[in-house]
């Protein structure tokens, strides 16, 4: 009896543990650029964590996407601290991974994935409240060809530069917790 219960307290103490270093990692930056043209909108983001606790963790992560992952190509996540590719499985909606996160240290992760352009071009932000605090800094810039023609902004850009044949939206957020997504809404009116 009393080496079941050392093992019962062993365990629970590491799982203890586990969880503690777990409530030490936090989402707390984004670079997203998005491109949409007639064809395609791609997503080209760079997502870091940080792990505020003394023990390396391995951090899972469901990253949701706005249509179902048959819809979805191109995927591509790659540990920027490593330079290696990241291994995903595909759910409905989603795709799951997990990365290393060094004790007291940070990771960037890069992902980039292409859906079928549509009216509402969606992307999913407000997945940022499971963490329970928000971004520090959100920045995303919006690249479309000159020929379309923006209808409506979920979030209204903070700037807009036009090149040659494109224009540029920018959002810059400090201390940022989405309420709705990033949803671009083209006008088919043309």
């Amino acid at each position: 009896m009393g080496k079941f219960l050392f093992w019962i307290c062993l365990c629970l103490s590491v799982c203890n543990l586990h969880i503690q270093a777990q409530n030490q990692v936090s989402f707390y930056e984004e670079y997203i650029d998005f491109t949409l043209d007639s064809n395609s909108f791609c997503i080209n983001g760079i997502y870091s964590f940080s792990n505020a606790s003394d023990r390396a963790v391995n951090q899972n992560i469901i990253f949701p996407f706005a249509c179902g992952t048959a819809e979805i190509d191109s995927v591509c996540i790659v540990n920027m601290n490593t330079h290696e590719p990241v291994s995903y499985r595909r759910s409905d909606r989603s795709v799951n991974f997990s990365f290393m996160l060094p004790a007291k240290d940070s990771v960037d992760i890069h992902i980039y994935y292409r859906q079928r352009s549509a009216t509402n071009n969606k992307y999913i932000l407000t997945s940022t409240q499971s963490w329970g605090k928000p971004l520090e800094k959100a920045i995303y810039t919006l690249t479309i060809n000159d020929d379309i023609r923006i209808k409506h902004f979920s979030y209204s850009p903070d700037d807009v530069q036009q090149t040659k044949n494109r224009i540029v939206y920018y959002w810059r957020k400090k201390r940022f917790m989405p309420e709705v997504d990033f949803e671009v809404v083209l006008d088919n009116q043309i």
